[in-house]
This record gives C-alpha cells, sequence and structure tokens, in this order.
C-alpha cells in the first residue's frame, strides 16, 4: 500500500505560505534548519516561479488545478463582478476547474486536504477538507461534520489574528505560536486517523511572519530577527518529526505558493493614474471601483498591479473604445507606469508593464487585466481608491515576490522539477493515479 502499484502510490504535500527559496537555501546552509537540510539532500529543493499577479489566492488555485488564471478563473482575493463596477470575494465555489484532490476523490482515492487557501466553504470529498484562510466559519471550512466536532472541541485555528502583529509583535509571535502547536496536532490527528492516499497540509503563519517581520529579519534586529528564526526552527522540527513518521515508499511534495522582500515603498497607484488624468473618482470617500467617474475614467487598479482599461460594452459606462483608442491608452498606461520614480532615491517603481493577453489563456480571460504592472525590487503596489498620496509608509514589512518560490520533490519515480507552480499538480498526479 505505501509503494506504487497498479492502483496507484501515495503522496504527501506540505506548503508553507510564503517561503522563499533564497531564504531555506540561506537558513539550510546556516546550519539553522536540519530537518528541511536533510529532507532536501534526498529530495531536491528548487527555485520555483509563480503566479502573475503574486497574490495567495492566485498561486494556491492554480497549484491545486494546474492551470492559469484564464481557465481556473481566479484573479485576485478581490474580482470585478461581470457588467458592473461592483466587487465580489471569489471563494472555491468560484473555481472554475475542479482541484486535483477532488479528481482523485472520484477516482476512489481518499484525500485529506488541511489549510489550504482559497478553499471555504469546504465541498464534500472522499475524505477530509479543513479550508484554510480566508474562513470565516470553522463550521462551514469543514467537511464532513465529524471533522468538525473534533476541530471545536479542540479549539483550532485557521489563521492567526493578523490584527495582533499592528498592535504588538509579542503579541502576534505568542499566536503565531500557538496557532502552529494547534496546526501540528490536527496534522497528526487526521494522519494517523484517515486511510489516505493524499495527505496535504499548508502551514499559513509564516507568511504572517513574514508580512510584520521581514524587516527585522533582514536587518538582524537584536530581539526579532532571534524570534523570527525561533519559529522556522520550531517549523523545521515539526516538519522533521512528521516526514521521520513516513513509510517508505511515499512521495513527498513541498513548496511555497510565492517568495518575499523587504518593502521599500508601498506604491498607490491608483493615486498615481488620478495625477496622470487616467482616473477620476466620485464623492469625498472613494472606497472600490465603484466609486470612479465612468465618463472621465480611462483606466483603474486594483491590487496589487492590475490594471482595467475602462473599456467600452465591458464596463457597463466605459469610456475607451476598442481598437486604435485601447491601443493607444494601454500605451500611455505603460509609458507612464515604467516612468514613474521614488522621489527621495529616484529608483523606478515598475520592473515591467505585461498585457493579460501575453499572460493568461482560456476560458475565462475576460476577467483578466488589460496590463499587470510588475513591481521594482521593494516596491509593493496596492490598489487602493482612498488613498491620496501616492507613496506610503505602512505597517508591513514584507511583500510577495514572483520568482523565488521554491519546490521540493523527493519521490522514487523519476519526476522533473518543477520550475512553475502550476506543474505540481501533474507531478502529483502521476503518484496518485495508476
Amino acid at each position: 500500500m505505501n509503494t506504487r502499484g497498479p492502483d496507484g502510490g501515495r503522496a504527501v504535500v506540505i506548503g508553507l505560505d510564503g517561503t522563499p527559496f533564497s531564504f531555506l537555501d540561506a537558513e539550510i546552509a546556516k546550519g539553522n534548519l536540519p530537518a528541511l537540510a536533510a529532507i532536501a539532500s534526498e529530495g531536491g529543493l528548487t527555485r520555483m516561479e509563480t503566479e502573475i499577479p503574486t497574490i495567495s489566492s492566485v498561486a494556491w488555485a492554480s497549484f491545486m488545478t494546474g492551470v492559469n488564471p484564464g481557465r481556473h478563473g481566479i484573479y485576485g482575493f478581490t474580482d470585478r463582478k461581470p457588467g458592473t463596477y461592483e466587487l465580489y470575494f471569489p471563494n472555491y465555489n468560484h473555481l472554475k476547474v475542479e482541484p486535483m484532490w477532488e479528481r482523485f476523490s472520484a477516482q476512489g482515492k481518499r484525500c485529506c486536504v488541511l489549510n489550504v487557501p482559497s478553499t471555504y466553504p469546504a465541498r464534500e470529498l472522499n475524505g477530509i477538507l479543513v479550508s484554510g484562510f480566508v474562513a470565516p466559519s470553522l463550521e462551514r471550512a469543514t467537511y464532513p461534520a465529524e471533522a468538525y466536532e473534533y476541530l471545536e472541541k479542540v479549539g483550532y485555528r485557521v489563521d492567526v489574528d493578523a490584527s495582533r502583529g499592528r498592535e504588538s509583535l509579542d503579541l502576534l509571535l505568542e499566536d503565531l505560536h500557538q496557532t502552529l502547536e494547534k496546526r501540528r496536532e490536527v496534522m497528526h490527528h487526521f494522519w494517523k486517523q484517515e486511510d489516505w492516499d493524499l495527505f496535504v497540509c499548508v502551514f499559513t503563519g509564516t507568511d504572517r511572519l513574514h508580512h510584520f517581520m521581514w524587516r527585522h529579519y533582514e536587518n538582524e534586529d537584536p530581539v526579532y530577527a532571534d524570534e523570527f528564526t525561533r519559529y522556522y526552527k520550531r517549523l523545521d522540527e515539526i516538519i522533521g518529526e512528521f516526514v521521520s513518521g513516513l513509510p517508505d515508499g511515499i512521495a513527498l511534495f513541498m513548496l511555497s505558493d510565492h517568495g518575499f522582500a523587504g518593502i521599500r515603498r508601498e506604491v498607490f497607484l491608483n493615486a498615481f493614474l488620478r495625477q496622470e488624468g487616467f482616473l477620476s473618482l466620485k464623492g469625498d470617500s472613494p472606497r472600490t471601483i465603484a466609486d470612479i467617474d465612468p465618463s472621465t475614467t480611462r483606466a483603474y487598479c486594483m491590487d496589487p498591479g492590475r490594471i482595467y482599461v475602462n473599456l467600452e460594452g465591458r464596463e457597463p459606462e466605459g469610456s475607451v473604445s476598442s481598437g486604435r483608442e485601447y491601443e493607444q491608452v494601454c500605451s500611455e498606461l505603460s509609458r507612464a507606469l515604467l516612468e514613474l520614480k521614488d522621489p527621495e532615491s529616484g529608483a523606478r517603481v515598475i520592473d515591467a508593464v505585461v498585457a493579460g493577453i501575453e499572460l493568461y489563456e482560456g476560458p475565462h480571460t475576460q476577467a483578466a487585466p488589460d496590463l499587470v504592472a510588475l513591481p521594482a525590487e521593494g516596491m509593493d503596489l496596492k490598489g487602493s481608491m482612498a488613498k491620496n498620496e501616492i507613496f506610503v509608509e505602512g505597517h508591513l514589512t514584507g511583500m510577495h515576490t514572483q520568482d523565488d518560490a521554491f519546490s521540493l520533490i523527493r519521490a522514487d519515480e523519476d519526476l522533473e522539477p518543477a520550475v512553475h507552480i502550476r506543474e505540481l499538480a501533474d507531478r502529483i498526479a502521476a503518484i496518485i493515479q495508476p
């Protein structure tokens, strides 16, 4: 049962949300992560690219389906309702392609899927599904009901309370460690209870740690750099404990959904679009794209750098006609974005501007951004409508990066390394499916 036969094999997937390849490589070299070092010596630890835009909901959707946003339909934590200026929050039910574990489940494979982001609300599965963030209700985040009863009893936490990071780093660290230990407890419970073919567990505390404390780690803060490393050392122990208990012949996959880097500037692109005459707003307290003045708006931005042209026939009150005018607006936008400079350092803010048609393919590209601005190092792009200033100093110290995720594959089969997050679904299927 533990090795691959005519009915397929078994696999474990461990996700570390937002953990960069470069960070792991450096910490392994320092000797701080001995368990991960041992695992990496047996499997291929490689740098991996992730999705554009570099948003967790988009990346995990691509991981679980093996396809790009033009096929699975998720472009951000918020997306536009077709034919309106209204927003909605895509969830598991908006996914246009079935995730790998539902495909395996239909084939009679038993799957245990814990804490994968953007799997809320939980759906029926041959096995266990406990949603990751964003999950406002633990009961609706859990399938089946018996699993919910257990989670409620032990005080399971889907995620940390990130607001604590704005109050106190000490409070955040306390919450991070408590949530980590509860994740370990639940992981072991379902691993032992379930006769699984596929076991998936994602640790999201790493992402929260990075957002609030990356600068402390980079700058070797005398207190919080050690706390940053202490969290990873405990996570390393938990992973080592779990992996050492796996029977022989079980394939192991590890990954992150994106990398991380320090923030130099938060950059509010809608404030820039207003300054450059592309965007006009209605009222004194704009909040979303519903507050644009469509008669004089040619383009608007959504997180993190998704640019939409106010296109006639697609937007309800589009002001830009298709064809030559559309192409001209895209050209002007690209040029203006590439010319944007940090007023203090003179550094470029935008590394490149890419057309959506070059990034995405599939039946759902009508929801894709027209342009995506890719940030220069340390430039954290924001889509808020509420800010008047372009450059702001915020609470967060770390931002997502696209080209520094990691993957690791340890398997008896000769599987090619994954160079993009979409490729992992096929690698896992090669183990699970007969």
